[in-house]
């Protein structure tokens, strides 16, 4: 915007310029005229500055039009940059958590309505441009905080904000509790993402006094002890259930939040809104990986989690990894070699192939421009899978900190937006202690590591299908023109997908129910090239139910996606039953371009 302001400058100077000379000009042929007077010279003169006056009308023109163009111009920038603007407001107003962003200069950029519902002594004085000291000595001074006192919590939330170091902790004075997780952006601002921990804490406290009966005698009596234990197992068990139950409300709308980042992210964009969208899709992706990282660890302390043991043969795991990571390697200018394998093993295959995608992830998430490779290697205690690569490596004495929960190295990430959590090791940990599976980690720093997991041999071998011949194809230009029916309740979703499946060249239909759907496949001229479509649907419908309706109606099996935030095996079975893909939300664009681009290519 800077540049065409500068250009219009530019050329309202040179009018400036050329009216300056047309003056001139005509002041010497006044004062030729005055000094000879001769008709000659008169007529001489008139003919040369016609001449001269037209060239500089000209010129005049030329820059009235370049003027007129870059007004147009700059009225469409604005246009699309409030366009943008509105949409990114109403993806951040989607999402349960508050949200706030704070530019370099600690000055606020945005919050959605749950950030000021936190503050409501002060929230009609939080407005955009205020710094973050000033808003927390209004919150001070208005007593908003429970304990500590004003004064010192006012110090204690300044000395935590110039840190960042962990969560910082709020009690309201309503008494609800707040956990502030809050990262430095790339350009130097903050963003802050605001939980209610309310349950969580009063979880605590219930769990305190019974702690502190138990210590006064209360609960001295073996069936009483007895009784806590499995209260207590029943509460951790109903917490996992609670997660699993409030994860479709978490994602749905975080999908629909990472579905308009992405799709912003594809338009052309320069300056601040290019920023505050790459700002804004890093807090969402954190987010992102905090909700499912931390329903996975619940379930596996709780013992929500079964292992199935079965014989099956390692390339059932290893060919869908090479597929599905293929093109995050090739974004990220990285060599990935998947090694086949004949070996059949014993495990559950679901779980195992966690461990080796955490494994493989991670290793992408390190190397820079340089290789991972994923192979199997015959030992005496089975079949040991490895994921080797090039990157820079963890110092020996903190090879045992890795695995625990939020401890992440100080090695520079490539992709900043892709640094992590701190638990996907934490995770691989837990599930290998669950199966009974050593891991070992073999690294050098400046020169790579190897991530390995050693599962025992199978001794019965299952019919699996053979890998795939072809040879994975780019995905830039596969989808455009793809007709792709998309039915979801939720019209956020909708709006959402649109907005990203356009950006990739594709002709999309929506529809938020099953007979919706059904009424706009009647219009279309011909079936669509691919169903997307969700799982829980209004009035108990389910997608795999309508999308059997839609093949119905149009006489053939259409390839489909089911998009869903359930990520239950028994799902997964149905699905796969009703010959349809899963995706779990929030969906990742790299990772939906990737099935669409197989279903279709």
């Amino acid at each position: 915007m800077s540049r065409e302001s500068d250009r219009i400058a530019e050329l309202e100077r040179e009018n400036a310029k050329l009216q300056r000379i047309n003056k001139v000009l005509m002041d010497r042929v006044e004062r030729s005229m005055d000094f000879q007077g001769g008709a000659f010279s008169l007529f001489q003169t008139a003919i040369v500055l016609e001449q001269k006056i037209r060239e500089r009308t000209l010129e005049l023109e030329r820059a009235l039009h370049k003027l007129e163009d870059s007004n147009r111009d700059i009225a469409r920038a604005k246009e699309l940059a409030e366009t943008m603007r509105t949409r990114l407001f109403e993806a951040i107003e989607s999402v349960n958590e508050g949200f706030a962003l704070f530019d370099s200069s600690d000055r606020l950029v945005l919050c959605n309505r749950k950030y000021l519902s936190y503050w409501p002594a002060v929230a009609a004085r939080i407005q955009a441009g205020i710094r973050f000291g000033e808003l927390a000595a209004m919150v001070a001074e208005a007593s908003a905080v429970m304990e500590p006192p004003p004064d010192l919590w006012l110090k204690e939330r300044l000395d935590h904000r110039h840190d960042l170091n962990g969560v910082f902790i709020n009690r309201l004075a309503d008494g609800r509790w707040v956990q502030v997780n809050e990262r430095r952006t790339r350009d130097g601002g903050i963003v802050g993402v605001y939980t209610d921990i309310t349950d969580i804490k009063q979880a605590e406290e219930r769990r305190r006094e019974s702690e502190q009966a138990e210590k006064t005698g209360l609960m001295l009596l073996n069936d009483q002890l007895h009784q806590a234990k499995a209260e207590a197992d029943q509460a951790n068990l109903s917490k996992t259930r609670f997660i699993a139950a409030a994860s479709h409300d978490l994602l749905q709308p975080l999908n629909a939040a990472r579905l308009f980042v992405s799709a912003l992210a594809d338009l052309e964009k320069t300056g601040s809104v290019g920023e505050l969208v790459e700002n804004i899709d890093v807090a969402l992706a954190s987010v992102e990986d905090l909700l499912s990282a931390l329903l996975d660890i619940s379930k596996l302390d709780a013992g929500a989690v079964t292992p199935e043991v079965s014989d099956f043969p390692l390339r059932g795991i290893l060919a869908p990894l090479a597929t599905e990571y293929a093109a995050v390697a090739a974004e990220r200018g990285i060599a990935l070699r998947v090694v086949g394998s004949g070996a059949v093993v014993r495990s559950d295959m679901r779980l195992l192939r966690r461990i080796v995608q955490n494994f493989l992830s991670n290793a992408l998430r390190y190397v820079r421009s340089g290789r991972v490779v994923v192979g199997c290697r015959r030992c005496a205690e089975g079949v040991r899978i490895e994921v080797w690569d090039n990157g820079p490596g963890i110092p020996p004495d903190k090879l045992a900190e890795i695995f625990q929960e939020f401890r992440r190295l100080d090695t520079p990430v490539v992709h900043g937006r892709d640094r992590g959590m701190g638990l996907g090791l934490a995770i691989v940990e837990r599930v290998a202690r669950m199966l009974n599976h050593p891991i070992t980690v073999r690294s050098e720093p400046g020169r790579g590591s190897v991530f390995a997991v050693t599962v025992p041999r199978g001794t019965e071998r299952r019919a699996a299908r053979p890998p795939s011949a072809a040879a994975v194809r780019p995905l830039t230009d596969r989808l455009a023109g793809t007709s792709v029916l998309v039915l979801d309740n939720e019209p956020a979703v909708v709006a959402g997908m649109e907005a990203l499946l356009r950006g990739w060249s594709c002709a999309v239909v929506s529809a938020t129910s099953g007979e919706q759907a059904l009424a706009l496949l009647s219009g279309m001229p011909r079936p669509p090239d691919l169903l997307i479509a969700d799982y829980h649907l209004d009035d108990g419908a389910l997608g795999v139910n309508e999308v059997a309706r839609l093949r119905a109606a149009c006489g053939r099996i259409l390839p489909a996606v089911i998009v869903t935030a359930n990520r239950t095996p028994e799902l997964a079975d149905e699905a796969k039953a009703a010959g349809c893909l899963v995706l779990n939300k929030p969906v990742k664009p790299a990772q939906l371009r990737a099935v669409m681009s197989g279903l279709v290519g």
